[in-house]
């Protein structure tokens, strides 16, 4: 499926000496799951990372949807702290840093923030992510420390950072999930247009299909596993779900000329629009 697959890593990297020794035994091998967890799905290692990823941060956005479905705005809490994980998820893949790809207890803001500048909106100001009708700063949108702020004041009540004077408005979530979920096709968008338009997973999954190097390098070095095997007795039941699900879904979209991980949702499964 992936034309360009690198051979990952089998450790966390001994020249970061922010990670302890001990941090690392604790760790251990991080290839050797990828390699048991392909052969029982049938793929290679590399494609049952790859697929893993992208079905848990895809995931992430159909968890809030479901969220928002049954809570409304009650569940912008959680919708909003299971958003911003896929966004984390997402940094770790794409971030410069081998240190902040690797570290597993530590710079998840970094992570964070570099997911968010992955998704941002181009047509922006600099150093802005988001904009919407209800809050503007001097920049005049959300940038980053706005939105990590407001991750740690849902996350962790506040406690890592002040909140600032950022307001949770109605329309933040909505303009996520087009940022980082596209526009399906029966939406239009007052900037874009008459839907579908691509989103950041569906940027990053044809990155990764079209064998960008780059892409593949630092996924291949990322330090993410599957769920532990000792919390599934000794299997992956969830991690093969998940790899096999997005295969599936994955080709089903590409055969039917769709976009590889936002084909086939559309408006009216949609429930980030609080307001409709």
């Amino acid at each position: 499926m992936f034309p360009n697959e690198p051979t990952l890593s089998n450790s966390l990297d001994p020249s970061i000496k922010s990670i302890k020794q001990n941090v690392h035994t604790a760790v251990g091998d991080i290839r050797q799951p990828w390699i048991d967890l392909g052969n029982k799905c049938g793929v290679s290692e590399f494609t049952s990372k790859a697929l893993f990823t992208l079905g848990m941060m895809r995931r992430y956005v159909l968890s809030a949807n479901a969220v928002l479905k049954e809570m409304r705005h009650h569940g912008f809490l959680s919708a909003y702290s299971l958003i911003c994980s896929g966004i984390e998820l997402l940094g770790r893949c794409t971030h410069q840093s081998l240190e902040v790809r690797q570290h597993p207890v530590s710079l998840s803001t970094e992570r964070l923030e570099a997911g968010l500048n992955y998704i941002r909106n181009p047509r922006l100001h600099q150093g802005v992510i988001i904009e919407t009708n209800h809050y503007t700063n001097s920049a005049g949108g959300y940038n980053t420390q706005d939105l990590v702020n407001l991750r740690n004041l849902v996350t962790h009540g506040a406690c890592i950072s002040k909140s600032s004077s950022i307001k949770a408005d109605i329309e933040l979530l909505h303009n996520l999930r087009v940022l980082i979920y596209g526009v399906p096709f029966d939406e239009i968008d007052p900037h874009l247009g008459q839907g579908p338009h691509k989103g950041a997973l569906d940027r990053y999954c044809e990155e990764l299909l079209a064998g960008d190097s780059n892409r593949c390098n630092q996924l291949a070095s990322a330090a993410i596993s599957p769920s532990p095997t000792h919390l599934q007795g000794g299997d992956f039941p969830l991690s093969t779900q998940v790899v096999n699900e997005m295969r599936n879904h994955v080709q089903r979209n590409l055969s039917g000329n769709n976009f590889p991980v936002s084909g086939g949702y559309s408006k009216r499964k949609d429930y980030f629009q609080l307001y409709r």
